[in-house]
């Protein structure tokens, strides 16, 4: 089995969130295959990584759970890593000038 390799990320957030929509994603994986339309969304169980759907079906298969859970995880922490902390930083020093 070849091993799955997320070559390149790309996290577009957006300006106005709006129904939980948080960030827009695009996924490279091997050097071989681009995964585009993936969201970052906001909903009552948390933060989340919803595929692209096409006719109301999944556009995106996997394989096995381990290989989705893998590609979450990393859409994830490379989006809270490159966009929530700095806002989580910016935040606070907004407060403490309060």
């Amino acid at each position: 089995m070849t091993e799955l390799d997320i070559t390149e990320l790309r996290i577009y957030p957006v300006k106005e969130r709006r129904a939980g929509l948080l960030a827009f994603c695009t996924a490279t994986l091997n050097n071989a295959l681009v995964i585009t339309g993936i969201r970052i969304v906001e909903g009552k169980k948390g933060v989340s990584v919803a595929f692209p759907v096409k006719n109301r079906q999944p556009a995106v298969y996997f394989t096995s759970d381990e290989a989705r859970k893998q590609i979450c995880d990393r859409i994830l922490a490379t989006y809270i890593i490159n966009h929530c902390v700095d806002d989580y930083g910016e935040r606070t020093k907004q407060a403490a000038q309060a």
